[in-house]
């Protein structure tokens, strides 16, 4: 090889499980505005996760449902991402001469500070977009720019299990292999 990596995205996948964002963002009320809906809303808070991730209180309900969509379904979806990824994947070992084990290990403080940021604020924390500082508040002014960023959101958990595998196995392995070997 020349150094290079190849990871072969599947993106009709990555457009079918992305396409339920957008859909629920522009189908569904801002508000839950009649019986089914409340009915759902009531789901979502007693059942579900209820408010979590990134929101807008410019389209509450619809964003919950988005938000509860990604927290639940997206590791299932990131796991199905990451198995059709990994069957073509093609890593370049020489690329990893370098690495030390002092790089390896910051590198995985910050990659367990992330995924822990990550698991915080989709099943724990919440934020609202629609009142954020004027940087984020963009991403909770409309359905289009929020479905936009949880599209993102979703494709950073598809990314996080590549990152994962290559941090916490992949590397890993190659270090113990180079050191047995020297």
């Amino acid at each position: 090889m020349d150094g290079k990596n190849i990871i072969p995205v599947p993106y009709v996948f990555t457009i079918i499980t992305m396409a339920p964002i957008f859909l629920i963002a522009f189908l569904l009320p801002e508000n839950p505005d009649s019986d089914i809906y409340r009915e759902i809303n009531s789901f979502l808070d007693g059942h579900l996760l209820g408010q979590v991730g990134y929101w807008s209180s410019k389209f509450p309900f619809s964003s919950k449902v988005v938000a509860n969509y990604i927290s639940i379904l997206g590791p299932v979806f990131a796991l199905i991402f990451f198995v059709k990824v990994y069957q073509g994947l093609i890593v370049d070992p020489e690329q990893y001469k370098k690495h030390t084990v002092i790089k390896y290990f910051f590198a995985a403080i910050g990659m367990i500070g992330l995924i822990s940021f990550v698991i915080y604020i989709n099943y724990f924390g919440s934020v609202d977009l629609g009142a954020h500082s004027r940087k984020w508040r963009f991403f909770g002014s409309n359905a289009f720019a929020y479905s936009l960023f949880s599209s993102g959101m979703l494709f950073g958990l598809y990314g996080m299990t590549i990152f994962s595998y290559a941090g916490f196995f992949y590397l890993p392995r190659l270090l113990i292999k180079r050191w047995r070997d020297k």
